[in-house]
Order: structure tokens, then C-alpha cells, then sequence
């Protein structure tokens, strides 16, 4: 765990954005070219494709006062995934770049721009998976052990002839539509594209995600023993301490931590580390790790389920907790982690979202089987749902869209637009 996890999300975030612009641009160069081109190349359907090529057109046009591709790069997350095996690592290793089609020989040039910049960046997280899987979505130890033992010149000069991207893009249509085509003819805000972007799954990911989660759920809860007439242990691991104090930190209960973790901690080991947390606090008053502007309690938050911002914001913090656990990590530690980075860089000022209501509203509700997981077919978004506080679209970016808020229905697009409100609805949001 890094001893400074704000600054280090930071950077993550301008990489991402680094990325964005890396790959948004080599695939709008493509698409300028030839749109079947660019599909074949990326992965992508046609229809995406032809939405590229006249992004770039409108971003080449002096006269429009939205620029969409750069609107689109600044997104702070990746609107893409790393695809890299351990096999990838080893022909990079050896030199082999391999030929490329004839008909796509041509864009060399933008793939291998894009590919060295990708290894370059996987190469500073290279000792620090957690970080990479946070930047690319790679969540594969194996990889990047296999690239922190390999030449860090022979990786790039490698990747440099590779004949396909080592990214593959995540967005697709609606997501266009959801961020760009909103009745007041602006952009979303980059926080709100960031959130949608994170909760992007194709069906075949939603399927192992799900597996995965239910292997983890039938895995027996370990009972916690207690030792009478034995002193109380002094040491815990360090990483299971460490997640404790996160939860200190961030205000949660004794009662709730103890639910929370699976390991064998009592209420002794977390009062001790409640009192030397104090202690720090006093000392040390001027250095708060957790931004003092976070809630400590949930008492004045609303409830989780009932706005579809929220339950997109869950979600989010979901999918990343997924990628975490899939590097070994157990899952209430991943949990915190992820609630760590949402909640600093994506949380509503207005009304944020405390880690003890995360806990009690998500956490333990799913684990009891009232939380679900479950994925759209037309926005192609993966979300959680509640069974006790289901109350019309599960989707909460078709709610968001239903009531103008993220774009417009999806229905709209195969018919006529709607004219513009003359009033702002004041319908509650409600999913």
C-alpha cells in the first residue's frame, strides 16, 4: 500500500487523460483515412467508427465552438482497456514484432506512437499493479511482473512493431450519445463521462464478473473466535491494519469494522489503533491523509438506492473494487481502496457519500443476496440494483438520460428530437 495514495491517484488520472488523447487521436486518424479501416484495426463497430471520423471533421472546423475529441480526452478515466498477455510481454522481449495486414500496413506509424506511449506508462507503474490496474484496467499481476523483469528499452522499441494496438476501446454509441447529445447542446461534465465510463462492460466481462463474485460470496464467512483467558494479540498483518485505520479514518464504527473485515481482529486490536490514530491526529494536526471535507458519518446522507447519480457512483466504485480483487486482494480491502479514490476525485460536494453508508447500504446487503448485479442492453452499462428499493429503470444511466440529465433517451435517436423544456423539470430523479 503507498504511503500517499492522494498524490499517487492524481497521477493516475493525468495519465489516463494522457492516454485518452493518445488513443482518441490515433483512432480519429484512422477513421479520417478509412472508417472500415479503423474498425477492422480497433475492434470497433463501423457505426463507431464514421462517429470518429466526424468528430474529427467537426474538431477540424475553426467555427464550431465544441471540439468533441478533446472534450472526449479529457475524461478521467481510461476510455480503454489494456489487452496484454504474458505472452505479449515474452515476443516483446525477444524482439518480434510481427507483420501486419497489408491493407492496414499503412497506419504503422499511429500504432506504433500509441503502443510505446502505453508500455511507457505500464512501465512506471510497473512494481505497483494496483496503480496500473487503476490506469488501464489491467488486472493482471502476472503481466506486470512479467514487465518488471523484462528490458524496459527492448518493451518499447518491441512495442513499436506491433502490428495491432495493445488497447482495445470501451466506448461505444449510446455512450456518444449519453455525453455529448443533452437538450442544452453541452458537453457532460468530465466527472459524470468519468463515472459512465468506469461502468462500461461488454456481456462477456459482465459474465466473468459475475462468476467471480458469486464464487466469492459462496465462499464460507470464517467464525471469529475468542480466547478467553488469552491476552489480547498485539500485532496484526500490516495490510489488514492498514485497511482498519482507512476505516478509522473515515469515521466508521468498531461494530461495523468488525462486520466489515474477515480476518481475526477483535474490539481490543481496534481500539488500540483507534487510540494511536487519535494520538497521530493530535500531533500531527496539520496532516490529515483523508480530505477533512469527506463525511465521517452517513446519519445526513440520503438513502443509496434512491438516486440514480448515486447508484452510477456505487457502481463505479464496484467496478474498480472487481479489478482490485482480481490482483489478490481481499475484497473488503479492495472495497476501501476504491471507495478511497471515487469518493476523493468523483464525490458530490453537495451531498457526498459517507464509507460507512457505502458499508451498510452495499457492502453487507450484498453480501445477505439483496444486492444484485445486472446489465443493460441498450447502454451497455453493468450496475447494481437493490431488491427491497427497486422503483422504476434499474439502469441508472437510462434514468439519468430519461430525466435529461445524461444525454437524451435512447429512444429519441431513432425518431425525432424533443424540443428543448422552456422550464427545468422538477421532477425527482428517482431510478
Amino acid at each position: 500500500m503507498e504511503t500517499n495514495p492522494i498524490p499517487l491517484h492524481a497521477a493516475c488520472v493525468v495519465d489516463q487523460k494522457d492516454l485518452n488523447e493518445a488513443v482518441i487521436g490515433a483512432v480519429a486518424a484512422v477513421a479520417r483515412q478509412n472508417i472500415h479501416h479503423c474498425a477492422e484495426l480497433f475492434g470497433i463497430s463501423v457505426r463507431l467508427a464514421q462517429r470518429f471520423a466526424s468528430m474529427a471533421l467537426q474538431s477540424d472546423d475553426r467555427t464550431s465552438d465544441v471540439d468533441p475529441l478533446e472534450d472526449l480526452a479529457t475524461t478521467p478515466t481510461a476510455l480503454w482497456r489494456v489487452h496484454m498477455t504474458v505472452e505479449d510481454v515474452a515476443e516483446m522481449q525477444r524482439g518480434r514484432g510481427g507483420p501486419a495486414l497489408p491493407h492496414l500496413e499503412r497506419y504503422r506509424p499511429i500504432v506504433k506512437a500509441l503502443n510505446e506511449q502505453v508500455v511507457l506508462t505500464l512501465l512506471r507503474y510497473a512494481t505497483q499493479p494496483r496503480l496500473a490496474a487503476l490506469v488501464g484496467g489491467l488486472g493482471s499481476a502476472d503481466v506486470m511482473a512479467a514487465m518488471s523483469s523484462a528490458s524496459c528499452s527492448t518493451l518499447v522499441q518491441s512495442a513499436g512493431h506491433l502490428p495491432r494496438p495493445l488497447v482495445a476501446l470501451t466506448v461505444n454509441e449510446v455512450y456518444l450519445d449519453r455525453v455529448f447529445s443533452t437538450l442544452s447542446g453541452l458537453p457532460v461534465d468530465a466527472t459524470m463521462r468519468s463515472l459512465l465510463a468506469r461502468t462500461l462492460c461488454h456481456w462477456n466481462d459482465f459474465v466473468a464478473i459475475s462468476a467471480g463474485l458469486d464464487q466469492e460470496l459462496a465462499e464460507p464467512r470464517r467464525e471469529r473466535v475468542t480466547k478467553i483467558g488469552r491476552p489480547t494479540a498485539v500485532f496484526l498483518p500490516p495490510g489488514e491494519a492498514h485497511t482498519i485505520r482507512q476505516l478509522i479514518d473515515h469515521g466508521v464504527s468498531t461494530k461495523a469494522i468488525l462486520q466489515f473485515t474477515r480476518s481475526e481482529v477483535n474490539s481490543a486490536q481496534v481500539r488500540r489503533l483507534r487510540h494511536t490514530a487519535d494520538v497521530r491526529r493530535a500531533e500531527d494536526s496539520d496532516i490529515d491523509a483523508v480530505d477533512p471535507d469527506l463525511p465521517r458519518t452517513h446519519d445526513s446522507n440520503a438513502a443509496v438506492w434512491g438516486s440514480a447519480a448515486r447508484r452510477l457512483l456505487v457502481t463505479s466504485i464496484f467496478a474498480h473494487q472487481r479489478i482490485l480483487v482480481s490482483l489478490g486482494m481481499p475484497p473488503h480491502a479492495a472495497f476501501v481502496e476504491a471507495y478511497e479514490f471515487y469518493a476523493i476525485h468523483h464525490r458530490d460536494p453537495s451531498n457526498p457519500l459517507s464509507l460507512s453508508r457505502l458499508i451498510s447500504a452495499v457492502f453487507t446487503p450484498m453480501r445477505e443476496g439483496l444486492v444484485h448485479l445486472g446489465h443493460c442492453s441498450e447502454c451497455g452499462t453493468m450496475h447494481l440494483s437493490h431488491d427491497g428499493h427497486h422503483n422504476g429503470i434499474e439502469c441508472p444511466v437510462c434514468a439519468l438520460a430519461k430525466f435529461n440529465k445524461l444525454g437524451r433517451p435512447s429512444a429519441f435517436r431513432a425518431s425525432h428530437w424533443l424540443p428543448r423544456p422552456q422550464t427545468r423539470s422538477t421532477e425527482p430523479l428517482m431510478a
